[in-house]
């Protein structure tokens, strides 16, 4: 399914936890692999209103020194891959979705941050631009406060969380091809709004909650049978991020 996988390397604990996934996936698919790095350069900075100021920053050699750094990655980590290594001046979010895109990438994969309790910081800036503007999938791993993640190169239960749009197909074919190269399992779980948010207070009946999940369980059925799958289903009323976390679990 991979064929060339993109790993962006900032050498935290969390991307460091990561590199093992990384090794597991690109070994399952005989994929290449490229390690890549990203020098962020300071922007101008300014000591008084008259007197802007530029630090003295020697961006070829902060780029040699990542290079070294990168090598001493790949050879703590990717030894038996013998992995493509990059290290670029620019600022990561763009110059990795750029470098996936020139590079015909078809796996990005990278941590998250987990910052504490903020969910809206758990992505991380870096990899939440990633995900909304690459062009091919991104796999991201999960963000545990300390990162002593446990290895599981295979994966047995998939868990695919659709909607009912047209796209949702292809994810279903997605989730499909992914199975069958693990030999896992594949669950689908779509979540319907909440019966306190689809109407006014007059109709809050069992009635309507059941019209809509049998009109999710007829869309859904209808595009299995065009991606030729026959996967169990979970539909549940709630909020998507609530429902699909329960399923998970």
């Amino acid at each position: 399914m991979f064929k060339n996988i993109l790993f962006p390397v900032d050498f935290s604990e969390r991307c460091r936890a990561t590199a093992p996934y990384v090794a597991a996936v690109a070994q399952k698919n005989s994929a290449a692999l490229t390690l890549a790095t990203f020098v962020e350069t300071p922007v101008m900075w300014y000591g008084a209103a008259e007197a802007p100021c530029m630090p003295d920053f020697n961006t070829p050699r902060l780029i040699e020194e990542a290079e070294h750094r990168l090598a001493f990655f790949a050879d703590e980590f990717f030894r038996n891959l013998n992995p493509a290594l990059s290290a670029e001046a620019g600022d990561p979010a763009s110059s990795i979705v750029e470098f996936a895109r020139t590079s015909q990438t078809d796996l990005i994969v990278m941590p998250t941050r987990g910052c504490g309790t903020f969910r809206a910081a758990l992505l991380g800036s870096v990899t939440a631009k990633v995900l909304h503007d690459a062009e091919c999938p991104v796999l991201t791993v999960a963000h545990p406060q300390h990162p002593a993640i446990e290895i599981s190169p295979e994966w047995r239960r998939i868990l695919c969380a659709i909607d009912t749009t047209p796209d949702a197909e292809r994810l279903i074919r997605r989730a499909a091809s992914l199975a069958g190269l693990y030999g896992a399992s594949v669950r689908l779980v779509h979540a319907i709004p909440a019966p306190v948010e689809t109407r006014p207070e007059k109709y809050l009946d069992r009635d309507f909650e059941a019209f809509l999940e049998d009109s999710a369980r007829k869309t859904i059925a209808r595009m299995q049978e065009e991606a030729d799958t026959k996967f169990p289903v979970c539909i549940k009323g709630g909020k998507v991020a609530s429902v699909v976390a329960g399923a998970a679990e």
